[in-house]
């Protein structure tokens, strides 16, 4: 089974570039957009449903709200720098507060994206 897809979000644009640019550096392929649908994700025909990285340094994040209500099932969700008070009960989402810190944030999007198997990578 191939890695999972990695899709980043950037709410906050210059914080979804430098993310982006930090997951291509690492050797991680990654799709950069400012806004996702469920359909678009259905479109690019991945095996498994993607890794979603939002990128948000506000107080309401549009993206993590709607994956709370369902709209991307089967995904992986990474919030990276949001303020949103909403996001302290959301089960499930990894939240990733800022200063960014390389290493874990790569450990974090290579463990969701690996395939399981011992010894991948």
């Amino acid at each position: 089974m191939s890695p999972r897809t990695v899709v980043v979000v950037g709410e906050t644009p210059s914080l979804g570039r430098s993310i982006g640019d930090l997951l291509l550096t690492e050797g991680i392929p990654c799709r950069m957009v400012s806004d996702v649908t469920a359909r678009e994700l259905d479109s690019w025909g991945a095996e498994r449903a993607p890794v979603i990285i939002v990128a948000c340094n506000e107080v309401y994040c549009r993206t993590a709200r709607r994956w709370a209500r369902g709209e991307f099932p089967g995904t992986s969700l990474v919030v990276v720098g949001a303020r949103d008070p909403s996001l302290q009960g959301m089960g499930g989402a990894r939240i990733v507060s800022l200063p960014l810190q390389r290493e874990p944030l790569v450990a974090l999007v290579r463990e969701l994206t690996s395939d399981g198997t011992a010894g991948s990578g």
